[in-house]
């Protein structure tokens, strides 16, 4: 059971590889395109596709018909980046000082990465609905070009975490129904940077970093709906604790005699999450949702990799997250009976408590999002589509990892997402 898992999960991983543009930390909502085209308004309850298992497993009861789905997300970050980086000395390949004082520069990037997801769910009878998803909750990558002049405090960073959830519903009575799935998740993470210790650098010196681990979870929600209009749900995400196991890889330094792979392992928890969500038919054409959510990045106090061998630090860097919360309204206008358009607003807190914990690595922000979207349906079929662009407010990082010198850096960024999808019922 747990290789079919983790196969699966690799299946999904190999085609995504996430950004940090859509929502704060590494969490990641684009499973649902029409999701998007509200800015994830009313997640959970909406009922106009399957990916209720992925927000709240108790919404799938609002979808009538058994059927699936699938879709794909397309996310876009570009950043303008300024700074210095502080140094003692640059050591040459040979083992000799090069050069003494500080490194300055500017530059751009831009990560363009696909995300795909799977959802379907089978009504077993009129109250109860088995349900299926797989789809990517967490993930980050930022990437920089070789050589530049804070290379030692980041490289590539990437983890995403991808969920194989299997989920059930039952609805108690005409008010109540209630939800849960199993979150089988799997994550995988890549760091990479150039070397560093005390302000000492070294030139071509590098480390690259892997490890992956499979960990368990849950989702349990609950929907009330008090009138036929009217439908509010809530639901709650547990935290995975995992131990990454890998290996660190250091190359360039044969001066130093330092070339080699080592065991390595990182422990790593995705967060709680509380979700609330609404939404209330005004009439035939209009629908308007709201959703509230809570997650709990406080217990994210820093990124520590240890070596295998003897349990020793390797590296760390100071984090001090803080919990955030995301607001969303949307509204959707159902035009006629084949044509539904929406839009949708988001403001999205971010978890950067200050400058002195923002890091090249993760240079998180607060987020405002303005989006669109829309579906079509033709007998049992329906091709819905949603984007977003993502305005990011900038700011300075001085977070350093240990061992790294002294670093300010500023940044300027937004974001674009894409998603299409497509539904079959019966």
């Amino acid at each position: 059971m747990k290789k079919l898992i983790k196969t699966s999960a690799l299946a999904l991983a190999g085609l995504m590889y996430a950004g940090t543009a859509d929502a704060a930390g590494f969490h990641l909502s684009e499973y649902s395109a029409t999701g998007m085209g509200r800015s994830f308004a009313g997640a959970g309850v909406v009922g106009d596709d399957y990916s209720a298992i992925g927000f709240n497993p108790a919404g799938m009861q609002y979808n009538r018909k058994s059927g699936g789905q699938a879709g794909v997300s397309v996310v876009s970050l570009h950043a303008d980046y300024k700074g210095s980086i502080d140094t003692t000395a640059t050591m040459g390949p040979n083992g000799t000082p090069i050069a003494v004082g500080s490194r300055s520069g500017s530059g751009h990037t831009r990560i363009t990465r696909a995300l795909p997801n799977f959802f379907g769910q089978y009504k077993i009878n009129q109250d109860t609905t088995f349900g299926m998803g797989i789809y990517v909750p967490y993930g980050l990558a930022t990437d920089y070009e070789n050589g530049w002049f804070a290379e030692s405090h980041a490289g590539l960073s990437q983890i995403s975490a991808v969920n194989v959830s299997p989920a059930l519903s039952y609805q108690i009575n005409k008010l109540i129904a209630i939800g849960g799935a199993v979150n089988f998740q799997y994550t995988d993470a890549r760091i990479t940077g150039a070397l560093e210790q005390g302000g000492l650098y070294f030139q071509n010196g590098t480390n690259d970093l892997r490890g992956d681990d499979l960990g368990v979870g849950y989702t349990l929600g609950l929907t009330i709906t008090p009138r036929d209009d009217i439908r509010l749900g809530v639901s709650y995400r547990s935290k995975i604790k995992q131990k990454l196991k890998g290996t660190v890889e250091t190359t360039g330094m044969d001066a130093y005699g330092a070339n080699g792979k080592n065991d390595i392992f990182a422990k790593v928890t995705t967060p709680e999450v509380i979700t609330f969500s609404g939404a209330y038919n005004i009439n035939r054409c209009f629908t308007l949702s709201g959703t509230a959510r809570w997650t709990r990045w406080s217990q994210f106090k820093s990124l520590d990799i240890y070596k295998q061998a003897d349990g020793s630090l390797l590296s760390g860097t100071e984090e001090n997250w803080k919990n955030t919360w995301y607001y969303a309204i949307g509204l959707d206008y159902n035009y006629n009976k084949n044509w539904t358009f929406r839009t949708g607003l988001g403001y999205d807190e971010t978890v950067i408590k200050s400058p002195d914990y923002r890091t090249a690595r993760i240079p998180d922000g607060r987020r405002v999002l303005a989006s669109l979207g829309a579906s079509y349906r033709y007998q049992n079929w329906q091709i819905d589509a949603g984007y977003t662009h993502i305005f990011l407010h900038g700011g300075s990082a001085q977070g350093e990892a240990e061992g790294a010198s002294a670093a300010d850096l500023k940044y300027s960024s937004d974001a674009e997402m894409f998603s299409m999808g497509v539904q079959y019922k019966f």
